[in-house]
């Protein structure tokens, strides 16, 4: 056992040294590939998970992400033949991994279908109308692209948080978000471009070059990096808490059938506790609890709070999520999954630098609230941040509060009767 361990650690630093020789160019390709040849004919998933970990843990900052992705898909394009050569699960005997599968499964239809119509319009001395009809069905096709995001929206919020309870490693994780989010700005760039009009062809042809190679590149690094890894750490019962989970977010494409996927799979109660004594709301029933300004049920609470136009998420001292609320109509997402996860985790590489900043503004008293808007299609978002302090001063977490005004902006005069 002890040899093969070594004999992994020997191969993992040996591709640790492949991928940092082409992302910092310190070789040619060629003479990279002939040193490490063996390396790189042995290569499996876990390798590469290991990898990426201990560069993203040498290399942090978000402003040296572009160039490990860059020089990583590089690296990917060699190692493809010797990890696809590796025998991968079988993805529909556990559904979680399964209904993902789906999903890639008929992403793949779609883009196969979209294809003629970008041939359409590259076609030497195709006609105006031609070209006008293909841009309007590519507009058409890759906005409804835009489902696929519900994929992602799974792995960044519920696989995720718990692929880092199980695998030490997780650094690539943060990675992969990132390319959702290259992903979802690919398409929203695309329908743009195309909808604004006197299109720029040239431009059209790389950005729907980007989205082609990264949806096609991150099926390829589920299923043949990240699932194998994970597919067996991570326990039943927490695989069919993801799947339910995975049923409030939605599908993308397909449309499991709950019960008959479900009951495949024993029932356990998703729980938030983490290891802490608690009682449930069922164990407290109609106990009274002192607010200090009045007294409610857990019940009564919770209402309350899921009924607030807001979402309201409580991230403790220590940094992790402990609660959110969950209104009717949810701005960002949010799972299960997320509580007990460090903050900095919940939030792309691309604004993860702010968050720490924000929690350590907090914690020294330097801020007391911070606010940000933004513009989400006809929505006009607030989301404020608040820093908890209890009488003795001491820091006890930050409260996030978002909240959709747009309606709250178009007020004007006065109302003082009901409708």
């Amino acid at each position: 056992m002890s040899e093969f361990i070594n004999n992994s650690e020997q191969r993992i630093q040996h591709l640790h040294a492949f991928v940092s020789g082409i992302i910092y160019q310190r070789e040619k390709g060629a003479e990279l590939i002939k040193t490490y040849e063996k390396t790189i004919e042995q290569v499996q998933p876990l390798d590469m998970v290991v990898v990426v970990d201990r560069l993203m843990k040498e290399e942090p900052s978000a402003e040296v992400l572009p160039k490990l992705k860059k020089g990583i898909n590089r690296s990917l394009n060699m190692l493809y033949k010797g990890l696809v050569s590796r025998e991968i699960p079988k993805y529909d005997e556990k559904p979680f991994f399964g209904v993902l599968q789906q999903e890639n499964n008929e992403l793949n239809n779609r883009l196969i279908a979209l294809r003629p119509f970008i041939k359409a319009f590259n076609e030497k001395g195709a006609s105006h109308q031609k070209i006008t009809d293909s841009l309007m069905e590519i507009r058409n096709r890759v906005e409804a692209l835009q489902e696929f995001n519900l994929h992602y929206v799974k792995k960044d919020n519920i696989l995720f948080p718990y692929v880092e309870k199980y695998l030490p490693e997780y650094g690539c994780l943060p990675m992969m978000w990132s390319y959702h989010d290259d992903i979802r700005n690919f398409i929203k760039d695309t329908v743009e471009i195309i909808a604004a009009g006197n299109t720029d062809l040239k431009r059209l042809n790389r950005l729907l070059g980007d989205l082609f190679f990264n949806m096609y590149a991150i099926r390829f690094r589920e299923e043949y990096i990240l699932y194998p890894v994970v597919f067996d750490m991570i326990p039943e019962t927490a695989l069919h808490n993801m799947l339910k989970q995975a049923f409030d977010v939605g599908f993308a494409f397909i449309k499991p059938q709950s019960v008959k996927v479900l009951e495949k799979m024993p029932d356990t109660k998703t729980s938030a506790k983490n290891g802490d004594a608690f009682l449930s709301m069922e164990e407290l029933g109609n106990s009274l609890l002192d607010f200090d300004t009045g007294e409610l049920t857990i019940k009564q609470a919770v209402m309350m709070l899921n009924h607030l136009p807001v979402d309201v998420t409580f991230v403790d001292e220590n940094d992790k999520v402990r609660y959110f609320s969950t209104p009717g109509d949810r701005i960002f997402p949010r799972s299960k999954a997320i509580i007990g996860r460090l903050v900095e985790n919940c939030h792309p590489p691309s604004s993860v630098h702010i968050v720490k900043q924000l929690v350590d503004d907090f914690r020294s008293g330097k801020k007391q609230k911070e606010s940000f808007w933004i513009q989400m299609g006809e929505k006009f978002i607030l989301i404020q941040y608040f820093a908890l302090h209890d009488k003795e001063g001491n820091f006890r977490g930050t409260l996030e509060v978002s909240q959709d005004v747009s309606d709250i902006r178009r007020l004007e005069g006065e109302k003082r009767l009901m409708d």
